[in-house]
């Protein structure tokens, strides 16, 4: 792991040299001409132009595209929280239970209950696997 983490800072940092070392003895301009305007710049500025606007697409898009996901992640968030807030309702119910407070255990299941009976069991269900995907992406 750490030496592929070298061998791609030293391919950045050739790659670097090798831009730095092609555009400092570069002597070429662009001329655009549009009757009756004429533009020049230098070529390097070209290259500069280009890649700002490929990056900046770059992220417009994926803002768009996260704007785009935003209700979806937003309910599955919501989800995750109901079955979270419900399964600590019932490891609250089973605490209790062993102690053997049965009012607040009754309580604390219907309370579970009530979380699971409001959510729609697909949806629930479609929320725990993403958690589960994501807690599995990030532990990999």
């Amino acid at each position: 792991m750490i030496k592929r983490k070298i061998f791609w800072w030293l391919f950045m940092a050739l790659l670097l040299l090798a831009v730095v070392l092609i555009a400092s003895n570069n002597q070429g301009y662009v001329l655009i001409v549009r009757p009756p305007y004429r533009l020049q710049f230098s070529f390097n500025f070209l290259l500069i132009l280009i890649v700002l606007g490929f990056l900046l697409l770059h992220y417009f898009l994926r803002f768009v595209h996260f704007l785009r996901f935003l209700p979806a992640n937003r309910r599955n968030k919501q989800e995750a929280q109901r079955l979270k807030a419900s399964n600590d309702w019932l490891l609250e119910g089973m605490h209790a239970l062993a102690e053997g407070d049965f009012e607040s255990a009754e309580t604390a299941i219907n309370h579970a209950h009530d979380l699971i009976q409001n959510a729609d069991h697909e949806k629930l269900l479609a929320a725990l696997a993403l958690e589960k995907n994501k807690q599995g992406f990030l532990f990999k």
